[in-house]
């Protein structure tokens, strides 16, 4: 039987991935407005962060999408007898 994640665990992958995003845990803890004691807390899986700030890393993942998303569209296509 499969397990699901818990909350916390979910958040924390979530959280590692914004910490890439943005470079590091100091610049991720300015964006969600919170201290990197906390911060550190929530990239352990210990505990989940408030919503506010769950959301904030949500929206930060998404925006990083969507600019990946129109780099794509932008490069120019390559032709197959340049492979």
């Amino acid at each position: 039987m499969e397990q699901k994640p818990r909350y916390a665990e979910m958040c924390a992958r979530i959280l590692q991935q914004c910490e890439a995003i943005v470079g590091g845990r100091a610049a991720l803890a300015r964006h969600l407005g919170s201290d990197e004691t906390a911060l550190s807390q929530w990239l352990a899986g210990r505990a989940g962060p408030p919503r506010p700030m769950f959301e904030k890393a949500v929206e930060l993942i998404l925006q990083e999408h969507d600019r990946r998303i129109q780099a794509q569209e932008a490069a120019p296509r390559r032709r197959r007898s340049d492979r």
